[in-house]
């Protein structure tokens, strides 16, 4: 062996192997930190706004990449001392930033002002300068570790994503405890540990000392969250006016990882259903007062008081019409509205009632109930409340009703209540009517009159979808001025049973939109809703009379020129399905300039377009300057144009491939738990710690990288083909199975897919070691914009095609990946 090389390998022998449990806790702390971030703006602000301001996290990594790739001869050498002095820096970064995002003044309800929007603007970036220190000395102490020991990348990049992944399950943890405001002072400990390694001589010759000093500020770090937290709810939630109402009293807080939940009692809160104006006429008493149930500041329904109400109001409330249709039945209620609906069921005439209640903390206060009449009609023996999702009931109930009836506040309880709106769930009520049953479904309208044409049209292709031969003669709509009701039979309709709904709304003042033989001409309308254009912002509606745009997009949807409507209708009318699960995306991205020009009076829960839109254009920009920077710095010393290339495929496909993957599996988790919170931390906890093993394992190939990354594609192409075939009839089977062996099978089903996406990216980033290192950052710094990019265009190829999308998608990047391999076969460096 010659010298040189003999003396090569005697130093790469003697150089320490990297300490991975420092890394391993600075990438719990981050993850940690992220999520208790989205939790901050979910409950201060709204959540969308959030996944905005945190999309910084992967820019800072993305730059921190840059940075060391174009500097790299300054840092390299300083390495050890830069190790040793980001844990304590992290912390100080981490409290700052903290306390400047919650002392910004954004208001995100101006943000659609036009007059004001610009200021909101700003307040965005603020919160980018506040949290971005961050997330750059994050990446940098990241990318020191890959700089710095880069034989060891498999297992540094392991350590990486499992700490990662544990960061995401101790926040689950905490937030059984902690409140969301204060989850950030139980991951700074991380840091502190995380400090006691890389010593310089000096520190280690004064252990005791630096000790002292570390634990000194971390005492002082931890005053700003502890006692310096400005962190408030917004004042235009829900929750702000009745929270500071005089004599408003907490009577109940709830920790959870579904949410931060509050029970308030005021004077202001009273059961929010939709009555008459001629309750008096009807003899109908108000609506009770209540408690009131609110979930990150968002008031979620009405929790019965102790003592005894009227019900007489049920006579004049909008959604009584299906029970004096179908008398004496069997009700299934989806959603209970605080247990108000089970009494008022009964009250109605229901002879029996199942109820389900899928919000484990809302069904658990149901169960607490005592003193007061919702107790008493839980505990009727013709009532029967379960925990389920309708979905799980429709794949394991026998039992056939007589009424479905879905309460009113069941679709913004929880976001994953909304496949509960979706063609397969129209079917799934479909399947469990007896032959007489009805459907009876809620739309709002106080914003947008669309979103009750698209349920229409979702449950018109539900019906076709069955094999229903006239659709129209099995619906009919009837509305107030603010909520719709869409009543479906499973036989069709008949001329008396409409004249019954047209009695029952005249006498209260509602109007009936559609229904089988309706005249148009004849209607009488109690409450106008005049036809209005998007586009310019002008009534359409002629005349003097009332009109009901309802019933005229109603009638132009169920005649001869239906596709011709939906096709030119300035909004997407297209159903919403599991595999598309968005009720509020009504949006197209083909008139973003007139939706931006009209911004002011565009729904909240439509803004999530817009957003991912704003954060898809920033983090090009970013990717773009990333791709060329350190191309531009060290053009004399990079690798060969093929190389570059087949570089910036490969590690951009990694980038776009795993986060596709991701968040497909975290929607179809969501529907499977039928839970967010879970979904998501079942997810990327699975998949950061197995891809974490993964990674590490992928050490053995570093000698043959090919077979390696042939392997691991391999078991993503397989494991994606069995997705697009079996995952949801897989998962429609295991519904109804306990949660414990539901959150199994989900880790079972992750497992081999993850384990394999943590092979590519460390064999990919082992190539750059050595005289290439200058480029080594500049890999991972590439692969992290391009998951920045990731994100927001996976979230709208979801909301405008679907996300089986995302798998397709997926498996060409991957087979991208495996062709794009920047060396040659049997080469293990560029």
């Amino acid at each position: 062996m010659p010298l040189a090389a003999a003396e090569s390998k005697k130093n790469r022998m003697r150089k320490p192997k990297a300490p991975l449990l420092p890394l391993f806790l600075v990438s719990t702390a981050a993850v940690g930190f992220e999520i208790a971030l989205t939790r901050y703006f979910a409950i201060a602000s709204w959540s969308e706004y959030g996944y905005w301001v945190i999309s910084i996290t992967m820019v800072g990594f993305a730059v921190s990449g840059v940075v060391l790739s174009l500097f790299k001869d300054f840092f390299a050498p300083r390495a050890e001392r830069l190790l040793f002095a980001t844990p304590p820096a992290l912390l100080v970064t981490a409290v700052a930033g903290f306390y400047l995002t919650t002392v910004n003044s954004f208001n995100p309800l101006e943000f659609q002002n036009p007059d004001a929007w610009f200021d909101q603007l700003l307040n965005i970036w603020k919160y980018y300068a506040a949290l971005f220190p961050f997330y750059f000395l994050t990446g940098l102490y990241i990318g020191l570790y890959f700089l710095s020991y880069q034989e060891e990348i498999p297992k540094i990049y392991g350590a990486d994503l499992a700490g990662a992944g544990a960061g995401a399950l101790a926040v689950l943890v905490l937030m059984f405890w902690v409140h969301p405001f204060y989850l950030l002072a139980a991951l700074l400990p991380a840091l502190v540990v995380a400090g006691l390694y890389h010593l310089p001589p000096q520190a280690a010759a004064r252990r005791p000392l630096y000790l002292v000093s570390l634990l000194a500020l971390l005492a002082a770090c931890e005053t700003v969250p502890l006692f310096l937290n400005r962190a408030d709810f917004n004042e235009y939630k829900a929750i702000y006016p009745p929270l500071n109402v005089q004599g408003n009293r907490v009577a109940q807080e709830i920790r959870s990882p579904r949410g931060y939940f509050l029970v308030l009692d005021n004077f202001t809160e009273r059961l929010d259903t939709d009555i008459s104006n001629n309750a008096g006429a009807l003899r109908a008493a108000a609506p009770p007062l209540t408690y009131g149930l609110y979930n990150d500041g968002n008031r979620l329904t009405s929790l019965a008081k102790p003592g005894d109400y009227d019900t007489s109001y049920v006579r004049a409330a909008l959604d009584a019409f299906p029970y004096e249709l179908r008398p004496a039945g069997a009700a299934l209620l989806v959603g209970t509205r605080g247990g108000f609906r089970v009494r008022e069921a009964l009250a109605l005439g229901a002879a029996s009632v199942t109820a389900l209640e899928p919000d484990e903390t809302l069904y658990r206060l149901l169960r607490a109930q005592q003193g007061n009449p919702i107790a008493a009609a839980l505990a009727d023996s013709r009532v029967q409340l379960l925990p389920h999702s309708p979905a799980m009931l429709a794949a394991a109930e026998a039992r056939r009703f007589d009424l479905v009836d879905v309460a009113s506040d069941f679709l913004n309880q929880a976001d994953a209540n909304k496949f509960a709106f979706t063609v397969e769930g129209v079917r799934g009520y479909y399947g469990v009517l007896k032959d007489e049953g009805i459907i009876s479904i809620p739309v709002s309208i106080r914003e947008f009159t669309v979103y009750a044409v698209k349920m229409l049209e979702t449950v018109r292709v539900a019906l076709a979808g069955l094999n229903v031969a006239a659709p129209q003669d099995h619906i009919a709509v009837y509305r107030s001025a603010w909520n719709v009701r869409i009543l479906v039979g499973k036989r069709p309709f008949t001329s008396q049973e409409m004249a019954r709904l047209k009695d029952f709304a005249g006498r209260r003042s509602f109007d009936t939109s559609f229904y089988p033989g309706i005249e148009p001409a004849k209607a009488e309308i109690w409450n106008d809703l005049p036809l209005v254009s998007f586009e310019s912002e002008t009534i359409l509606s002629s005349g003097d009379k009332a009109a009901d745009a309802l019933m005229d997009e109603s009638l132009k949807l169920f005649s001869p020129e239906h596709d011709a409507f939906v096709r030119g209708h300035f909004f997407n009318l297209a159903p919403a399905t599991h595999d598309r699960p968005v009720f509020y995306s009504v949006l197209h991205l083909s008139e973003l300039g007139g939706i931006l020009k009209r911004i002011a009076i565009i729904p909240r829960e439509e803004l999530p377009l817009l957003i991912n839109v704003a954060v898809l254009a920033q983090a090009v920009a970013i990717a773009a300057l990333i791709l060329g920077l350190p191309l531009v710095r060290y053009r004399a010393r990079r690798p060969e144009t093929e190389a570059i290339l087949k570089s910036i495929l490969y590690f951009a496909g990694l980038g776009l491939g795993f986060l596709f993957l991701e968040i497909f599996l975290i929607e179809k988790a969501s529907f499977f738990l039928n839970d967010r919170t879970h979904a998501f931390t079942v997810v990327l906890a699975g998949m950061l710690i197995f891809s974490g093993l993964g990674s590490y394992f992928s050490g053995r190939y570093l000698k043959h990288p090919r077979r390696g990354l042939m392997l691991a594609c391999g078991i993503i192409f397989a494991w994606i083909i069995a997705a697009l075939l079996m995952l949801d009839e897989a998962l429609l089977l295991l519904l109804a199975a306990p949660t414990a062996l539901k959150w199994l099978a989900l880790l079972v089903a992750i497992a081999p897919l993850s384990f394999a996406l943590g092979f590519p990216f460390p064999l990919g980033l082992y190539l750059f070691r050595g005289d290439r290192s200058h480029f080594l950052p500049w890999a991972w710094s590439l692969n992290g914009s391009f998951s920045v990019i990731a994100t927001p265009l996976a979230n709208l190829l979801a909301l405008t095609t679907g996300y089986k999308i995302l798998l397709i998608l997926s498996m060409m990047l991957y087979a991208v990946v495996l062709v794009t391999y920047p060396v040659a076969r049997g080469e293990n460096r560029i």
